[in-house]
């Protein structure tokens, strides 16, 4: 468990172990509620304020590693997700990746067009080479 704390504190999160009932209360208290059928056993929570993909990540790789901890639910900006919901996210790219690509598809129409009026400048002086050449030619 240190070890899953060391690797969550490096993306930004935090693993707490709790008293289920204190969670119950706290998650009565701020409302989302839906998770009271696995708030049983054992539990501990994650939190996380930046990256829910990175710690998802971390959780499904150290769970493969050790074979622990049971993701029993998630809950992403008040909703709740099933442990396959955790698990998909874990397999998204990261948001440094997500947003070069979205950064790549909104350059490519910009760079083709620039492409094509450069074809077309290229074109044009070529053409006006050749008209030079060919009245200088003549004369």
């Amino acid at each position: 468990m240190t070890e899953l704390r060391r690797r969550l504190r490096a993306a930004g999160g935090e693993y707490v172990v709790v008293k289920n009932t204190l969670a119950l209360r706290a998650l009565q208290a701020a409302s989302p509620g839906g998770l009271d059928d696995v708030l049983h056993g054992p539990t501990g929570l994650v939190f996380v304020e930046t990256d829910p993909v990175a710690t998802a990540r971390i959780l499904a790789d150290f769970q493969k590693e050790f074979e622990r901890p049971a993701v029993k639910a998630g809950l992403v900006d008040g909703r709740r997700i099933t442990p396959d919901e955790v698990k998909r996210l874990a397999h998204l790219p990261s948001r440094d990746q997500l947003l070069g690509q979205l950064g790549g598809a909104l350059q490519a129409p910009l760079a083709g067009l620039v492409g094509a009026m450069n074809g077309l400048l290229y074109q044009m002086v070529g053409a006006l080479e050749a008209l030079h050449a060919q009245r200088s030619s003549a004369a």
